[in-house]
């Protein structure tokens, strides 16, 4: 059973950050310096609870937010390891006039692969396992090309030159406002309420944690002051408030076109860094940033060529299915010939044809004599039974390509007969009569004892001004006449007259 939240939940969970900054400050400025440790240990902490309700959201969450959330618990906790071994150096006094601890800014900047991922990331299942493959594979480069530079600008131990202090502070300003308009990107182009819900927390938490380390790395390259510390806890703090008062929302927050194209694009932010770290490790090591470079391009150029590919497919696809649709749509599911909708689509284009043309068409209405008995008599399997080998009869009987004939509803049938004039119609009804005789369907109540046919004939001769409509209907009164004269005949009439 889930429970529910009271009236004044979301007050007490935004009071969370703002008393743990007061725990932290105090004991970052209360304490004696020699237990500075603890100032970092609740930086720390406050990470490992973002780890823990990232990881409950992704519990909450399906495809493909549950990944989204499992990368930043990923990304967090890789943050945390260099804080953790912050601890340490703290413990020994490792980091005394050191403020580039090397593996410590490793980590810190390691931390930013998971984000990349995630803000390139596609939930397409159709690609989901290669782009996979590929982000990991870029993902492993980018850590591999960062580990080299790096500690080609650092020892293991770090540096006490305030130049390279500047220059990560600077490298580090540049990922995170990267990152931050990246996820806002992402947060305008998603679809999914859930992906709406992942990205606009992300947003908030990667510009807040770019504007607050910021201050802190300057104030810190001056003065030595523990309580800096808070500006580093608090961006986590604030994450898990938005994180257990995220709500999925609906709404879209960008066109659909928008949408589409931000998602298709986002597959490059994880490139671009691969290729930012080739060319910044090219003036080091030049055939390592080259080849991190082509690799990228290449990775990102084989995963669109496959999303392009796996779409023409999806196209090929849908349009067979169309196709298969529209033809559905017009056959008949009994007889497997036209139905009342194809016909109508077939009429009224010959009709049109035959007038701009001047050439004759003729129109036969087709009803099976006393078909209700049969259907009493004999059950409605029976009487489907003969219905498709009347229909199926009376298409062989009409073998030209442009003969159509339709189901037009029930026992009654209807032909189209371009170019054919009335002496025409008639032949064709005669050999009409003729193959459903031939079929010797019995007839439990007929006097012939089999099922016959009654035809009703109306032609138009392709110069009266006449509408399609009254062919159909002296058709039909054709047919009237034919079914009151006896049956298992066929009438003709003129269509009336009646101007276009």
């Amino acid at each position: 059973m889930q429970g529910t939240r009271g009236p004044n939940s979301g007050v007490w969970i935004w009071a969370i950050p703002p008393l743990y900054v007061l725990l932290h400050g105090i004991i970052a400025t209360c304490l004696p310096s020699r237990l500075d440790a603890l100032s970092t240990v609740c930086i720390v902490l406050a990470e490992w609870g973002a780890v823990a309700v990232s990881i409950r959201a992704a519990k909450q969450s399906g495809h493909p937010a549950r990944a989204l959330w499992l990368l930043l618990s990923g990304s967090i906790l890789l943050h945390s390891v260099a804080m953790t071994l912050d601890v340490l150096a703290e413990t020994t006094g490792a980091t005394e006039f050191n403020f580039v601890p090397g593996f410590q800014i490793f980590f810190s900047m390691l931390s930013s692969v998971p984000m990349l991922v995630a803000v390139s990331l596609q939930s397409d299942r159709r690609t989901a396992k290669i782009a996979r493959i590929a982000y990991s594979l870029i993902s492993l480069a980018i850590g591999a090309v960062l580990y080299l530079q790096l500690f080609t600008i650092l020892t293991v131990s770090g540096s006490q030159n305030p130049a390279d202090a500047i220059l990560i502070m600077h490298l580090f300003d540049a990922i995170d406002l990267f990152l931050a308009a990246a996820a806002t990107v992402r947060w305008l182009g998603a679809e999914q309420p859930q992906e709406v819900q992942f990205f606009r927390v992300l947003s908030i938490f990667l510009w807040i944690d770019a504007l607050l380390p910021a201050i802190h790395n300057r104030i810190i390259l001056r003065h030595d002051y523990v309580w800096l510390d808070l500006f580093l806890s608090a961006p986590y703090l604030i994450l898990c408030a938005l994180m257990l008062r995220s709500k999925e929302r609906s709404v879209r927050v960008s066109s659909p076109r928008v949408s589409r194209v931000i998602r298709s694009g986002s597959p490059i932010f994880l490139t671009m860094a691969l290729v930012t770290v080739g060319l910044f490790a090219i003036r080091s090591h030049f055939y390592i940033g080259l080849g991190a470079v082509l690799f990228a391009v290449a990775t990102y150029g084989a995963l669109n060529v496959l999303i392009q590919t796996r779409g023409l497919e999806a196209e090929a696809t849908l349009l067979a299915d169309k196709r298969l649709l529209e033809r559905l749509a017009v056959v008949d599911g009994l007889t497997g010939i036209a139905n009342r909708r194809g016909f109508d689509k077939v009429f009224h284009r010959e009709f049109s044809a035959a007038r701009r043309g001047g050439t004759p068409l003729s129109l036969l209405m087709i009803d099976v004599d006393h078909f209700k008995e049969v259907n009493d008599e004999l059950g409605h399997q029976v009487g489907d039974e003969y219905l498709i080998q009347i229909a199926q009869a009376l298409r062989r009987a009409l073998p030209r390509v442009t003969d159509i004939v339709a189901r037009y509803g029930g026992e009654e049938f209807t032909a189209i007969l371009p170019a054919t004039g009335s002496a025409g119609a008639v032949h064709a009804c005669e050999k009409l009569h003729d193959a459903i005789r031939h079929l010797g369907l019995h007839h439990p109540t007929a006097k012939e004892g089999i099922v016959t046919i009654s035809i009703g004939v109306s032609t138009f001769d392709g110069s009266a001004a006449i509408a399609a409509q009254r062919l159909v209907e002296a058709a039909d009164r054709a047919l009237y006449l034919a079914k009151s004269g006896g049956r298992n005949r066929s009438e003709s009439m003129e269509p009336d007259e009646t101007t276009v």
